[in-house]
């Protein structure tokens, strides 16, 4: 197998190369890479591809994208002390049906790049495989020495709508409740606007901070978002949309498109006039939209993996799971470690962080 930097003309390929693999998502689009790298991060496209027949590599058989086995995007993150490690979101995106020892290959051959590849800032590489979690995936990550971290960064759990069905099977998959819900909004005059656009932003943010004010979950600057909407609303492959009652907004959320899957990716909304229901329009009207439009999954992007009522997000896995559909769960974040003090260092440093930390 040869690994080599990807080029703008592969940019089609690419894109193919992720929507027709199960593997991939919207994480590793090509777009996803220019939304980073225009957020200011450092990036990286790698490409794995195999030899021809004869054994020999080729510049243009590299590129044609024939003989591709695995693609992955990476993102460097900042550590402190000039450190860093290179992140691969829900990657690397490997070409469906192959063999346990080909994928073992890929991932020795990621690994390795890496390891000869350091400018000498790169404490590790993470790699987080959209893959369903299985022993088998376990045991090959942990024989080419990657370590498998407690918590994921993107959803280890997730919650998938198939859209391919008619808008009464998906009505009737819902909790009872679910599709009460959604009549009392829309009894109650809820209406649901796209709102791409930088005054839709503001009313995102808004409800943003205050729900990190109430100490919930904790959001992007608002400049992050702002050039997610400038890079992604350009190709139209973000929806912003927004549910108001009596043109007061109530709850929002971006919602990403890629290949055939239409993605919740981030959500807010207010606890005032709880009672109209506002979110569960909101999500009813993201649903058929995408429907509409010929997007065969609907991904609620992350739910906790129990039902566990003291779990952090059972309050929201709990409304989300009233939709219906299917759960996945995959196979996490994966650490190859390259400095292996500077990385327990690291570790030790967030535990005393977590056992100092002063709770509200």
């Amino acid at each position: 197998m040869h690994i080599t930097e990807a080029i703008i003309s592969d940019r089609t390929n690419w894109d193919t190369f992720v929507s027709s693999n199960p593997s991939g998502s919207f994480l590793q689009s090509w777009l996803w890479g220019d939304f980073q790298a225009a957020a200011d991060f450092r990036i990286q496209r790698l490409i794995i591809a195999s030899a021809d027949t004869s054994g020999a590599i080729h510049e243009l058989p590299l590129h044609d994208g024939a003989n591709w086995l695995a693609v992955c995007f990476l993102v460097e993150r900042r550590l402190s002390f000039g450190r860093s490690y290179w992140y691969a979101p829900w990657g690397p995106v490997v070409k469906e049906g192959l063999q346990d020892d080909q994928y073992k290959i890929i991932l020795q051959t990621l690994r390795a790049h890496f390891a000869i590849n350091r400018s000498g800032g790169e404490m590790f590489l993470r790699i987080e495989p959209h893959l369903h979690s299985s022993e088998v995936g376990k045991i090959l990550l942990s024989e080419v020495k990657f370590n498998p971290l407690e918590k994921s960064v993107q959803p280890k759990d997730t919650l998938l709508l198939d859209l391919k069905q008619s808008e009464d099977d998906l009505l009737r998959q819902m909790h009872s409740k679910t599709r009460y819900n959604i009549r009392i909004a829309i009894r109650h005059g809820v209406t649901v606007a796209e709102e791409t656009n930088t005054d839709g932003l503001k009313v995102f943010y808004a409800m943003a901070r205050e729900i990190e004010r109430r100490g919930g979950f904790h959001y992007h600057p608002e400049k992050y978002y702002q050039k997610m909407l400038d890079v992604l609303g350009g190709e139209k492959a973000v929806s912003l949309l927004v549910a108001r009652h009596d043109g007061e907004p109530l709850a929002a959320g971006i919602f990403i498109k890629s290949g055939k899957t239409f993605t919740y990716a981030h959500g807010v909304s207010y606890k005032k006039k709880a009672h109209v229901m506002a979110p569960h329009l909101l999500h009813w009207e993201a649903v058929t939209q995408a429907k509409k439009m010929g997007f065969e999954i609907y991904d609620f992007f992350g739910v906790a993996p129990n039902e566990d009522p003291k779990h952090s997000w059972a309050g929201i896995s709990r409304f989300k799971r009233g939709f219906g559909g299917v759960e996945q769960h995959y196979l996490g974040a994966w650490d190859a470690v390259f400095d292996v003090f500077g990385y327990r260092s690291l570790n030790t440093a967030k535990a005393l962080r977590n056992i100092f930390v002063v709770k509200k």
